[in-house]
């Protein structure tokens, strides 16, 4: 027998019994008899006592040593497994499947470096055998290494295209890689070999929900849980799929299913409480997403969550202690730096404002929200220069957006570049001819260019227009026109 390690499920063995063997002496082939008979009814205590005494009777054999390795690994003893395995190999040099097992033990232990070295030289000894490329795929996924993971994946397919868990391992790495469509064909292919692979559906149900199938991810979770009615983390993710749908009934439902199956899953309440509250039931969301966090004092995106809460319930001091503990835990998230920003900002902190948001910036440069705020921020407190760097990085980010080169024209207009500011707000009158605010900053422009008559035809454009323009996104009050009207003489 040899090992199969699985880089995306723990199997659990069932013991079907103790069996009582009388110990009375007898052979080494005897005692070897009785082991086997232990090992198939899965009394592996009793395997190693009578592989134990066959090898103090005097039997030396590879298989003796390689059977009570296997019999101290279900047993969980996993440095005597590989003393075992290594005496068997020391035995019988050519034994693969010493090596293959070794391996698997020292994946289990964590250690991949060294089960990747015991895979290897099984595959050297057997270059046919497909389970070492299996394992030594696993190992290399452990590492990180997702390229040679999926390459000896493929390399056991080909030796043995009937595996399912070759492919399920496979499109499990794709998916890792962000190649959801990828992992899809062999996630199908698994089930097509095996049609009850939970694991499969549920990978699949990942995948599917990655791609943006929401539906077809809630078929597989679903099937999932047909299988396995006590799978925690299929209801979990059918939760968060039901929620993308925005069935928000259906997704409190499910994370409650999971929460019943395992009630220490932090990640199970912050996401019910997040349910809750778009439900409208901040109370209770509050409550969860505070359970999570009691459960894990690390899970950042909780604190994240609870601070939205707080601020959306103008409780800002309270916000920014949470957004302040989520940057602690995970200082590179540009987004928890703009809410406490805008938090910052409705208390009249607009340095410490200032400074986050230059935070995410540096983090997130094509940020496009980020880059509004700053410009913002940076011109009010006349640092325009600064203003029009962020608002050009806007522009070049959505070019085709009115706004952000009416923002830009202001700012370079700010700055006395009347001439660029022009070319930028006429940009803006381009996208969106009915941008009535565009035009009126434009005839100040004009203005100051001694363009009067253009001015005053920006005015009278301006005024047959209504004010305001619901779909831009502007961060400057409208203009007076009165003034405007007096500063061109207009009639």
């Amino acid at each position: 027998m040899s090992s199969r390690i699985c880089a995306a499920v723990i199997f659990a063995w069932a013991l079907l019994g103790a069996s009582s063997f009388p110990v009375l002496s007898a052979t080494p082939q005897e005692y070897v008899q009785r082991a086997r008979i232990a090992e198939r009814v899965g009394d592996y205590g009793k395997a190693v006592d009578l592989l134990t005494r066959a090898i103090r009777s005097g039997a030396a054999e590879a298989e003796l040593f390689f059977h009570r390795g296997l019999a101290y690994e279900k047993l969980g003893n996993l440095e005597a497994a590989i003393d075992d395995y290594t005496e068997a190999h020391r035995i019988d040099p050519k034994m693969s499947t010493a090596l293959n097992n070794r391996g698997s033990v020292h994946y289990k232990l964590g250690l991949f470096d060294q089960a990747i070295s015991d895979f290897s030289a099984a595959i050297e000894l057997n270059p046919s055998y497909s389970l070492a490329y299996y394992n030594r795929g696993n190992a290399y996924y452990g590492k990180g290494a997702l390229d040679r993971a999926i390459a000896d994946f493929s390399k056991a397919i080909d030796l043995d295209p009937s595996d399912p868990d070759a492919y399920n391992n496979r499109g499990w790495v794709y998916l890792q890689q962000q190649k959801p469509n990828v992992s899809i064909r062999d996630f199908d292919r698994a089930l097509q070999l095996n049609p009850e692979y939970t694991l499969a559906y549920y990978n699949r149900g990942n995948a599917r929900l990655k791609a943006g199938d929401n539906d077809g991810s809630i078929s597989d979770f679903s099937k999932a849980i047909e299988l396995n009615p006590e799978y925690a983390l299929a209801y979990f993710q059918r939760g968060n799929a039901y929620f993308k749908k925005d069935d928000l009934d259906k997704a409190v439902e499910d994370y409650s299913a999971a929460v019943r199956i395992n009630p220490r899953y932090a990640d199970l309440y912050n996401n019910r409480g997040w349910a809750f509250f778009k439900k409208g039931n901040t109370v209770q969301g509050l409550r969860d997403i505070s359970k999570a966090i009691s459960l894990d004092p690390k899970l950042a995106k909780a604190y994240v969550n609870r601070g939205w809460i707080h601020k959306s319930q103008g409780e800002c001091p309270k916000a920014v202690q949470d957004f302040a503990t989520a940057i602690g835990l995970n200082p590179d998230d540009p987004a928890v730096y703009t809410y406490r920003a805008s938090c910052f900002q409705e208390l009249g902190r607009d340095q410490e404002a200032l400074s986050d948001l230059e935070r995410a910036g540096s983090l997130d440069p094509e940020n496009p929200e980020v880059l509004l705020s700053l410009g913002a921020l940076r011109e009010k407190y006349g640092n325009f220069q600064g203003a029009t760097d962020a608002f050009r990085k806007l522009v070049k980010v959505r070019p085709e957006d009115a706004s952000a080169h009416y923002n830009l024209g202001i700012a370079l207009g700010k700055q006395g570049l009347f001439r660029e500011a022009a070319v930028e707000l006429t940009r803006s009158i381009d996208l969106d001819p009915s941008f009535r605010d565009a035009l009126l900053r434009r005839a100040i422009v004009f203005e100051f260019l001694g363009y009067a008559e253009r001015a005053r035809k920006d005015f009278a454009r301006a005024m047959q227009l209504p004010e305001g323009s619901p779909t831009l996104q502007t961060i400057r009050p409208p203009v007076n026109t009165a003034q405007l009207k007096q500063m061109l003489g207009s009639p």
